[in-house]
């Protein structure tokens, strides 16, 4: 905390330590509703990735990581509110309560930093698993720069926030008994950091949105994008928030506690509503699971003779939906426009796509347009996919056929 100029603490009002001014109850409020559906998101997440689809990944770790944080930054922030004058002007402090809120503030930049970096990596983790083979190499890359962008800037952030000063616990004594002890200028490190964050949020957002342009979604999966990238909006405007509190509690002003408030609670929004977005196309599959457990009537594809049914979008758009909100449904509309039958019912939820080789899509009708054209090749590598659920496949010539049997052990 900044020592104040002499000619700052004689314009400051009297201390009311025993009755001070305070923000109010909104802080504890706002970060146990946040907490609460942080958690429930992630538990949703898990429930389906290890119940319905049995399988557990790296952005799952990654979120999980995030969550411990998230959790870690709401009691440091609550406890130096409620305990340490967080809550009210500087000059309401007592000056024993100073020494413990700055050690909170150091330990509270820290666990935001890891939590945010956590919840952008869960992120790109899923951009990778979503165009791995897809051919998208410049995707690829933007993604790799994202992933390092975001890396370097919490190694960066974490070493300014620990070493701040020389020594370390000059940051945080008071009063100052170490003589010949300094630091760096809190308030511009602090902001450059703050908005170098909001950067990387507005990054992560965007990264996908290229490949979102391309696709021609029904109106319901386009408002299903729409509002998971209104969430990602939502996390750069807390953010902006955010910086600008950083601004007028660290460079505009002394009063770092009582403008320290309103940053936390923009802090805790950035990051509660990230873990959320993360979690988003989770939710969705959940949705879609009970639906189909709800349903009296079985849900299958075609028979092997029906006719084929025109698509309603390229094979590159249905790939990428698959991956992005519905796996199971998403497929069976591309095997439907490939002549591809398939009997969802009999497919246990575990079950894995072994496909290897090429295939060329025939000449396709447009629903809307009733004009033909060519569908884009097809290229499947030979690997266990996670999102794609049949049970086995057959490659003939320049099509591909594939064919599941009811099994006892399947249901």
């Amino acid at each position: 905390m900044r020592i104040p100029p002499l000619s700052v603490i004689e314009t400051w009002p009297t201390p009311n330590y025993s009755d001070p001014n305070t923000r109010g109850p909104s802080s504890l409020i706002l970060n146990i509703v946040f907490i609460a559906m942080v958690m429930v998101a992630v538990a949703i997440r898990y429930y389906c990735r290890l119940c319905i689809k049995k399988w557990f990944g790296w952005d799952d770790i990654m979120i999980a990581m995030a969550l411990i944080f998230t959790i870690g930054l709401a009691t440091c922030v609550l406890l130096a509110e409620q305990e340490y004058g967080w809550n009210r002007h500087i000059w309401d402090v007592e000056p024993s309560q100073i020494q413990n809120a700055n050690i909170i503030a150091m330990v509270s930049k820290v666990i935001f930093t890891f939590a945010a970096t956590f919840t952008r990596l869960s992120l790109c983790v899923f951009y990778y698993r979503l165009v791995r083979d897809s051919g998208y190499t410049w995707f690829v890359w933007t993604v790799h720069v994202t992933t390092g962008f975001n890396v370097g800037l919490c190694i960066a952030y974490i070493f300014l926030a620990v070493f701040l000063c020389t020594p370390v616990q000059y940051y945080w004594q008071f009063p100052l008994t170490i003589a010949d002890g300094h630091c760096l200028n809190e308030g511009v490190t602090t902001l450059v950091a703050g908005i170098l964050n909001t950067v990387a949020d507005l990054l992560v957002t965007l990264v996908p949105m290229p490949l979102v342009a391309r696709l021609q979604l029904p109106v319901k999966q386009r408002i299903g994008v729409s509002v998971l990238f209104g969430l990602g909006f939502i996390v750069i405007i807390a953010g902006s928030i955010r910086t600008y509190y950083i601004w007028r509690g660290l460079i505009d002003s002394y009063d770092e506690t009582w403008f320290a408030y309103p940053l936390w609670i923009a802090a805790a929004v950035e990051i509660d509503v990230g873990v959320i977005c993360a979690c988003a196309p989770a939710l969705k599959m959940l949705l879609y699971h009970a639906r189909s457990k709800a349903s009296v009537v079985p849900s299958s594809v075609t028979a092997p003779n029906d006719p084929p049914k025109s698509p309603s979008s390229s094979s590159d758009n249905r790939l990428f939906l698959v991956k992005l909100f519905n796996p199971i449904k998403a497929v069976s509309r591309f095997h439907r426009s490939s002549q591809i039958s398939v009997n969802l019912d009999s497919c246990p939820e575990d079950t894995n796509l072994w496909l290897q080789g090429s295939s060329k899509m025939a000449l396709q009708t447009d629903e809307d347009g009733g004009r033909l054209r060519n569908a884009p090749t097809l290229t499947i590598t030979r690997r266990q996919s996670v999102e794609l659920e049949i049970l086995k496949s057959f490659q003939t010539h320049s099509s591909l056929d594939l064919t599941l049997t009811n099994s006892p052990n399947s249901r």
